[in-house]
């Protein structure tokens, strides 16, 4: 597959796709989905759009500090819009991948997802449901 022609512009994620998403068996999300608020695009970084689920990966280039305000903002205008936000840095995808999988399927089941995520070996610490 052609994670580049998937949506993953970044190595973050493309490590969020092959670390966190894919081998935890969490499903497809939509990539740099765009969104118009206030007249402004904006993309989303993962969307799993029939779960109003919303993972923002944060870089340091693309996610400077004196960027947070806009990020806050865009979290804020997901909530309105009846989503929720998932923030996640390079650590948390590439030091800390269960937990993350274990956080967006608590997210992705309190809103309605029935798929069965699973471990990725067997010192995964996803817990099962």
């Amino acid at each position: 597959m052609d994670v580049v022609r998937e949506g993953a512009h970044s190595l973050l994620e493309f490590r969020y796709l092959n670390r966190v998403e894919r081998p935890h068996g969490l499903p497809v999300g939509t990539r740099q989905h765009q969104v118009r608020r206030g007249g402004r695009r904006q993309y989303q970084d993962v969307l799993y759009e029939a779960f109003g689920v919303v993972v923002e990966l944060d870089g340091r280039a693309a996610h400077p500090e004196e960027f947070r305000p806009r990020d806050v903002r865009r979290d804020n205008a997901n909530v309105a819009a009846g989503q929720v936000t998932l923030r996640y840095t390079w650590a948390d995808v590439t030091q800390r991948p269960c937990v993350v999988a274990a956080e967006v399927r608590a997210a992705l089941m309190r809103r309605g997802w029935r798929g069965a995520a699973r471990r990725r070996g067997r010192h995964c610490t996803l817990p099962q449901p």
